[in-house]
């Protein structure tokens, strides 16, 4: 079957009878559009992949033994600005920013002041040209590449497809001429059809027309995104970063801020690895942390670094200390340099996140992509290095804006951006 009848996909809509006959064609053209049976039966299948490897997942600790992984503090590397070259720098900057957006309203923004809002772009108080976080940082690997004479491709990846984002970061960049970048590449993120508990398609009422709900392909959207050729007369970002000789990513949030050695530091430690993890230590551990851990476990004669989330780490998971400092296992930045080989030969499992609230009155279920996490278990020489928390700083509510932009100036970024824009 290459496209939908009415009776297959009211089949396979939760709640189709609340659709009148207008809604129903409408649907009808928009799904064979973008949707064709072909792709849901793929989605549908990935989806039931994720939910497998979710379960999977659960048990990955029963009869493992856990260690502390291999560990670099960043005092023990020497690294200028040019352990850069040879890297490329990928931003992800794809989120919707609801946090952000709920919480600027709650403070008496308006609306129509966020018309044209992106968590990644929304403007730093005290800041140069009313710049965000990824117009510095963009700034800052431009004047990172002036300084240390060397070309860092960057890649910054979008929301999928007719998301805000993916309209506004690439007008940001033009009207600032790509920062001065020699080499820079816009990717929109891939979308999946959201199911219900029951494999339904998940339908959303807008502007009176029904649409199907749709998820961006979660954290590790964007690493296997580059692996992507757009058609057969594109290279992938992959194939474009080796043509322009870059053998090694980072892969840093678009909606944070870096003091500049950390993205050097980064790439001093990815050196002889082929994936870096970036973590804080932990002085102590709690049971309900709520944050990723980087643990080794070893089972059934083979041995892997993770990174294991609260609902599957385990009592035994949190006694686990590093010989040398005492230190207890650190948790996950979200941060990563790796071998673009690494992504060329491995491809990441389909992820399912827990049973979330999609939209209101829909049954909670999980939302289906990718993990970036899951980078790490296919490394084979993977590395946990170790940084201070106030070597960068992430934008998650309003009340973060001016401790954002307070640390980019003590960064020295404020300095940076006027160089090259006043």
């Amino acid at each position: 079957m290459s496209n939908w009848t009415i009776d297959t996909l009211k089949r396979n809509i939760y709640n189709a009878e609340s659709l009148d006959t207008a809604q129903t064609d409408s649907l009808l053209d928009y799904m064979n559009r973008h949707f064709p049976p072909k792709v849901f039966q793929e989605h549908l299948l990935k989806g039931k992949c994720a939910v497998e490897n979710a379960k999977n997942a659960k048990h990955l600790l029963e009869g493992a033994l856990q260690s502390f992984p291999q560990v670099l503090n960043h005092s023990a590397l020497e690294s200028g600005l040019t352990s850069l070259n040879g890297f490329a720098v990928v931003f992800t900057a794809g989120g919707e920013g609801e946090r952000l957006r709920l919480s600027l309203l709650n403070k008496g923004v308006s609306a129509d002041d966020l018309r044209d809002f992106t968590k990644a772009t929304y403007p730093l108080k005290n800041f140069y040209k009313d710049f965000g976080a990824l117009q510095i940082n963009l700034a800052m690997i431009g004047w990172i590449c002036s300084i240390a004479k060397i070309d860092i491709p960057v890649i910054v990846t979008t929301g999928p497809q007719g998301s805000l984002t993916h309209s506004v970061i690439p007008k940001v960049l033009k009207e600032h001429n790509n920062f001065g970048l020699k080499n820079l590449r816009v990717i929109a993120q891939d979308e999946r059809l959201h199911f219900t508990s029951e494999d339904k398609i998940a339908i959303q009422i807008v502007d009176g027309r029904p649409i199907p709900v749709t998820n961006p392909d979660e954290t590790g959207g964007p690493l296997m995104k580059l692996k992507q050729k757009p058609n057969a007369d594109t290279p992938s970002a992959l194939e474009w970063l080796a043509s322009l000789g870059c053998a090694k990513i980072l892969i840093v949030q678009g909606t944070a801020i870096y003091e500049p050695r950390m993205l050097s530091l980064m790439a001093a430690a990815a050196k002889e690895h082929d994936c870096v993890g970036v973590g804080i230590p932990r002085t102590s551990f709690e049971p309900k942390d709520p944050f990723g851990t980087f643990v080794t476990v070893e089972k059934e004669g083979g041995s892997k670094t993770c990174i294991i989330e609260q609902d599957i780490r385990n009592d035994a998971t949190r006694l686990v200390k590093d010989e040398t400092s005492g230190a207890f296992l650190p948790f996950n930045t979200g941060f990563y340099a790796l071998d673009c080989e690494l992504l060329l030969k491995e491809s990441l499992p389909d992820y399912a996140t827990p049973p979330k609230e999609v939209l209101p009155g829909l049954p909670r279920s999980p939302k289906i992509g990718y993990a970036a996490t899951d980078i790490l278990p296919l490394a084979k020489q993977p590395l946990i290095l170790t940084v201070e928390s106030d070597m960068y700083a992430v934008i998650k509510t309003a009340e973060d804006l001016d401790t954002l932009s307070e640390t980019a100036i003590r960064f020295g970024l404020k300095e940076i951006v006027m160089r090259d824009f006043l």
